[in-house]
């Protein structure tokens, strides 16, 4: 992990992304930070200093102690993730591994320093609250026994038109299945035309199912 020191850049997300609207306190004083591939964002071992907001890059959520719990999360763009809300309302809250799969900028700012203003601003637990809800409606899905290509297909309703679906097994591990029969799902969806077989290993989203 490291400080990127490139005003501009931080500015523009800022700007972009309107986080000053999340806050009816003073703005905290954001560090734009960048992960490489493989870097660690929080560990259980070693539970994050920042609140952070992931502006740029994929990222991959899993327990260590359960291989089978690997679940998958991407960003884009304009798909902010929000993460150390649990560790602002519980210090001593156990997170998840959340490990950079790409190049990731998060905006970031000290936890401790801000812990207090942030449990008395009414805009900022609004909003957590809602980051928190859209977490736990995932985790609801993701635990709802339905077929295997409906879960494929629901996930699919998160992609763009020109996503590529790679590391088939820790997506096999996330849907909790072998990876011969997501193979065989996504040999369906590609007939159907949702998907597009490009190179081994690797799947080309054509369109959105209508769900």
């Amino acid at each position: 992990m490291e400080t990127v020191h490139d005003n501009a850049r931080k500015e523009r997300y800022l700007r972009e992304l309107g986080l000053e609207a999340h806050f009816s306190t003073p703005t905290p004083n954001f560090l734009l930070l960048h992960y490489s591939p493989g870097d660690l964002l929080t560990t259980s071992f070693s539970p994050s200093q920042y609140m952070q907001f992931v502006v740029e890059g994929k990222l991959l959520l899993y327990n260590m102690p359960d291989e089978s719990s690997t679940v998958m999360l991407q960003t884009d763009y304009n798909d902010v993730t929000l993460l150390g809300e649990m560790e602002l309302l519980d210090a001593g809250f156990d997170p998840f591994f959340v490990e950079a799969q790409t190049d990731v900028y998060t905006l970031a700012f000290h936890l401790e320093q801000y812990r207090q203003q942030l449990l008395n601003d009414p805009a900022f637990l609004r909003y957590i609250c809602r980051t928190m809800a859209a977490k736990l409606t995932g985790a609801v899905r993701a635990t709802v026994n339905l077929p295997l290509k409906d879960r494929c297909l629901m996930s699919l309703r998160y992609a763009e038109a020109g996503d590529r679906i790679r590391d088939i097994g820790v997506l096999a591990k996330s849907l909790d299945v072998s990876r011969r029969q997501l193979l065989r799902v996504l040999k369906a969806l590609c007939e159907e035309g949702y998907l597009a077989h490009d190179k081994k290993g690797e799947y080309l989203v054509l369109r959105k199912p209508e769900l």
